[in-house]
């Protein structure tokens, strides 16, 4: 019984695909023929110009393109909510500045702008980017309300290294420590005794015991090299007959994606903006 209900379940979900897919088709087929219309506006605009500029008046020119650009307005609007149709479909979300972002984005990693779950799509005209300090200020207002005790503690660390001053600029007041300690006692030579060396005419005969105990050590240490060595070369056969084909997928899989410098989240390479905190990637 659980095998046929899962069978209906999958015929069920293919079959919402591929209505989701012949939706999706439909839309890209209207966004076309919009689009077409508005070339037909642009041509329209471009003759107009130029037949003001050989009159020389462009009085009457400029109200019948004024009146074409109305026209591409109302369209570019209509591409927009079709779009919008065809993400919610795909279980995406469309950014005014035209970006395609996941549906669990909370900024867009383009522009940076937040984006608010449900807010329906303004026009591009409506939409200004601010400047560069504007937009600065913007993200690290947007980083201070996502993470307030990360901000707070960078603001407390800035104002600490603010106040203190660094060494060099501490005033010489003539004095130093290392000056106030007492000195050590001058005659060091004292502390050593000198002990005669054995005269070259006097050689002293070897201990067997000594040169015995010498041998067998370094017969220890030749045998712990060998077997270091062996060990070394085992770990390093192993690492490269096992490991070798784990670190190339891993190598593949981190190339495509980059940490955030704020909060540290996966981005997609050449993400200019963070999807989850909003701050400007450097």
């Amino acid at each position: 019984m659980n095998i046929i209900q899962r069978i209906k379940d999958g015929a069920n979900r293919a079959t919402e695909k591929a209505q989701g897919a012949v939706e999706v088709n439909k839309l890209n087929g209207q966004i076309a023929e919009i689009e077409k219309e508005m070339s037909f506006h642009f041509t329209g605009m471009g003759r107009i110009f130029y037949e003001g500029y050989a009159s020389g008046d462009m009085s009457v020119a400029e109200t019948e393109m004024m009146n074409h650009a109305k026209e591409c307005d109302k369209l570019q609007e209509e591409i927009d909510e079709l779009r919008g149709r065809i993400g919610e479909l795909k279980n995406e979300r469309i950014c005014t500045c035209g970006q395609v972002v996941n549906l669990d984005a909370n900024f867009c990693p383009a522009c940076g702008r937040k984006l608010v779950p449900g807010e329906a799509i303004k026009k591009r005209s409506e939409t200004v980017k601010p400047a560069g300090p504007e937009k600065r200020y913007q993200d690290e207002i947007n980083i201070e309300q996502a993470y307030p005790e990360q901000a707070y503690a960078e603001k407390a660390y800035a104002e600490q290294a603010y106040a203190e001053k660094p060494y060099a600029e501490k005033p010489y007041t003539g004095s130093s420590s290392y000056h106030d300690e007492p000195q050590a006692s001058t005659p060091v030579e004292e502390a050593y005794e000198y002990v005669e060396e054995e005269s070259w005419d006097e050689p002293s005969e070897a201990n067997p015991l000594d040169s015995e105990r010498e041998r067998r050590q370094a017969d220890e240490f030749e045998r712990e090299r060998e077997r270091q060595l062996e060990l070394d070369r085992r770990i390093r056969y192993w690492k490269e007959n096992n490991q070798s084909g784990d670190e190339t997928e891993s190598e593949e899989g981190i190339r495509d994606t980059v940490k955030c410098q704020i909060c540290r989240a996966d981005l997609p390479k050449g993400s200019k903006w963070c999807p989850r905190c909003g701050a400007e990637q450097i």
